[in-house]
């Protein structure tokens, strides 16, 4: 299942602000609320792994005085478009999903919202979410549609190879070559380095989910990493996560970070250590613990990048 589409019952008791939301939705009028549930405006923590990878990039590029209004704009966006790609996921998934403890309440799994509607309601919601970046530039929206197929083609992806979790790290990351797409001009040695570290989180992040859903997902026939490992998915998000922190220490040099970047990088590295130790694949409730930690991961590196940059903004 995709990271963009997050909504284990794990993370609603552990991320405050998720729970806030589930309350807020749980009190729409019952006809309302499948189709909020279906945008996943009740779980808000897949909307922020999106939009961070586009803060971070802001973080690392963007002048003092710049990026406030594109910032505010990749927040719009992050929030509409996974909300129309989850929505997608939902319907192209739903005999998957019905079979799955985890995922049978949703609303098209379960019959509550019929596929025509919550189809058209991704359709409205995915043409919507590119057009918001046309308050900042024609340009803007040309970068954020491309990235539509991407969210697109990830359903399928789970249907022919057990490696899903990259093109699901390739995609929930756009808002990053967005952002240095418009501020640069392209990736650039510096922008291509960041990615590749937020992929490699953005992997081992997805496979600690899936493994929550190994059993339901041999029965079903859905292909993860996490079908095809087992026990030894863990040592594939170890592997990925330790990418993760080699290409970020990369990064910093490139980019020129001053010193406050590096303790940033160790407590990153440390977060990422406790999840490999946390999240044994044969424990569901350890994964979903774990994986709930990653809002506070992308705020760390945010913060880290931040950090380094001071002295350097001129």
């Amino acid at each position: 299942m995709t990271v963009a589409s997050q909504d284990p019952a794990h993370v609603s008791t552990h991320v405050s602000a998720q729970g806030r939301a589930a309350r807020l939705v749980g009190r729409a009028p019952a006809g309302v609320r499948p189709y909020l549930e279906l945008l996943r405006l009740d779980r808000p923590v897949g909307a922020w792994l999106l939009v961070v990878p586009g803060w971070i990039a802001l973080g690392a590029i963007a002048g003092p005085r710049d990026g406030g209004l594109l910032g505010l704009l990749l927040l719009v966006y992050g929030v509409l478009s996974r909300g129309a790609a989850c929505g997608l996921n939902d319907v192209l998934d739903a005999r998957f999903d019905a079979q799955v403890p985890r995922t049978a309440g949703r609303p098209v799994a379960s019959g509550r919202l019929a596929a025509g509607r919550a189809l058209a309601l991704c359709v409205v919601v995915g043409a919507a979410a590119p057009l918001v970046m046309g308050f900042w530039s024609v340009e803007a929206v040309v970068w954020a549609a491309a990235g539509a197929p991407l969210a697109a083609v990830y359903p399928y992806m789970k249907r022919v190879t057990h490696w899903p979790h990259v093109w699901l790290g390739i995609t929930i990351n756009w808002t990053l070559p967005l952002v240095y797409g418009l501020l640069t001009g392209g990736l650039g040695l510096g922008g291509g380095v960041l990615y590749g570290a937020l992929i490699c989180w953005a992997v081992g992040t997805d496979v600690i989910y899936a493994c929550q859903d190994r059993e339901a997902d041999v029965r079903a026939g859905v292909r993860s990493a996490a079908v095809l490992l087992g026990r030894r998915s863990r040592v594939l998000v170890g592997g990925v996560y330790a990418g993760c922190v080699v290409l970020l220490a990369w990064f910093g040099v490139v980019a020129g970070l001053g010193p406050l970047y590096w303790p940033g990088l160790c407590v990153i590295a440390g977060q990422l250590g406790w999840q490999v130790w946390r999240a044994d694949p044969a424990d569901v409730g350890a994964c979903g613990r774990a994986f709930a930690t990653n809002p506070l991961c992308g705020l760390l590196i945010l913060v880290a990048v931040l950090a380094g940059r001071i002295g350097t903004l001129g």
